[in-house]
């Protein structure tokens, strides 16, 4: 059976037919009862044409509340088929993001105030002719290293379109007196489209995936460590992939002054960026890199006007052993090697006579060995050395010349994004005249990854 389908029309149609039906009943009514009394054909006549014009009028009202009734409809419709506005976070099409991160304590005890209060740094480590005027023991705890992330990834006719951007706390200000709020610093900024990224990331002389396992956030001595801006080409190929890139110059010198006195000077404006080109290896057995860096050596003081062009590679293995242990070796050497290692020397010497850029040889080296005692609880035992060639004609005989450091920890997990370990470091630095200090370390470490 048909529905029914009713509308004003229809509505209005039964509506007249009742009404003038009504009317034509009461005036018949009338009529009959006119006639018996008397009253003539005239008055009935009249009686049918006012109940004509009050239909009328009735049908002109209905056809404007129809009218009304439809304009309601339509913005009825309007309303239910309007989307709600977005709220909360808005994603691009086909864009997926993901926030990461984690939480980090460390407590740190050396036997000497010295090495880096938040981390160990080669360069700190106190000599032992200095040692009376420090403090036998330093202890803090810290929640520096903490770090949040943000990652996008998107799909793009030219391959993926990947955003990151990551800090951590170790920026500047906060103290232990006043609720310890330290500074949010930058540490990872880049866009990156196919095979080309450009921003601030690690830098592309540095083979993370060589990096040991370490609680320490500084790292060893004649390792590598810098993040910094730069333009960056990944080209993959069957087992393995070659980067080149452009990064950012940033020189320091060393000389000594009037007084006798070693003293650190920035180069000023660079002529060109440092150049890095790198081939990794993955043969299906183990992970192996080869780098290559060219860099400008540049100063424009008043004092100094010279250039140098400088030169460094590294060498990288990380080989397996036995089940899921690993060894790891690293070897760096340059004549401007510099601020690249975590040794921190400084990019070359300048003459105080003549004025003119020194180059001078540096090196640094990393063997560490990772062992499983059991699925979740592992262990890294790393030594790691960095050198540099002095010349007492350019700088004094109290340059630090060699950094040593020794790490060894114990870390457990007891779920797959929870890391607890305790960390024993050992810290070693020499100057040109020989002298020389160490400390002793020990670091807990408790992180929680999200």
């Amino acid at each position: 059976m048909r529905d029914a389908k009713w509308g004003w029309k229809k509505t209005r149609a039964i509506f007249a037919a009742v009404v003038i039906s009504s009317a034509c009943v009461g005036a018949a009514s009338t009529a009959i009862a006119g006639t018996r009394g008397g009253e003539s054909m005239e008055d009935m006549k009249a009686m049918i044409e006012q109940l004509k014009q009050t239909v009328q009028t009735l049908e002109q009202k209905m056809a404007v509340m129809e009218e009304n009734q439809a304009e309601t409809n339509k913005t009825v419709k309007e309303v239910a088929s309007k989307k709600p506005e977005a709220s909360g976070l808005q994603l691009p099409s086909n864009t997926t993001m993901k926030i990461y991160g984690y939480a980090k304590m460390d407590a740190i005890y050396t036997d000497t105030d010295g090495g880096g209060k938040y981390s160990y740094v080669p360069g700190a480590v106190p000599l032992d002719k200095d040692q009376d005027k420090l403090a036998d023991n330093s202890f803090i705890m810290h929640a520096r290293q903490t770090r949040l992330g943000f990652a996008t990834s998107t799909d793009t006719d030219y391959g993926k379109f990947n955003i990151k951007i990551e800090t951590d706390f170790y920026g500047a200000g906060g103290n232990e007196g006043y609720s310890n709020s330290y500074g949010l610093r930058l540490r990872r900024a880049y866009g990156e489209l196919g095979h080309l990224r450009i921003g601030q990331d690690w830098s592309t002389f540095i083979d993370l995936a060589a990096y040991p396992e370490i609680i320490d956030f500084g790292g060893a001595a004649g390792s590598l460590f810098i993040r910094q801006a730069l333009i960056r080409w990944t080209q993959p190929f069957s087992g393995g992939s070659a980067m080149f890139a452009i990064e950012n110059p940033e020189n320091t010198f060393q000389t000594k002054n009037a007084a006798g006195e070693n003293v650190s000077i920035n180069g000023g404006n660079n002529v060109f960026p440092d150049i890095i080109a790198r081939v990794n290896i993955d043969p299906g057995f183990g992970h192996y890199s080869v780098v290559g860096m060219l860099r400008d050596l540049s100063i424009d003081t008043a004092e100094y006007d010279d250039s140098e062009l400088g030169y460094a590679f590294s060498l990288n293995a990380v080989i397996p052993t036995f089940g899921k242990d690993s060894l790891t070796l690293e070897f760096n050497y340059g004549d401007a090697m510099g601020r690249y290692m975590e040794s921190a020397f400084d990019d070359a010497f300048l003459n105080p006579v003549t004025h003119d850029i020194e180059t001078n040889d540096q090196y640094g080296g990393v063997v560490a060995y990772q062992h499983f005692w059991m699925e979740n609880l592992r262990s890294t035992v790393m030594y790691s050395i960095a050198e540099r060639d002095n010349d007492t004609n350019f700088v004094t005989d109290a340059v630090d010349k060699q950094y040593q450091s020794v790490h060894a920890n114990l870390i457990w997990s007891p779920i797959p994004r929870v890391n607890m370990g305790l960390e024993y470091i050992w810290g070693y630095r020499e100057v040109e005249n020989g002298a020389d200090g160490d400390i002793n370390r020990v670091q807990a470490g408790f992180q929680y990854k999200f």
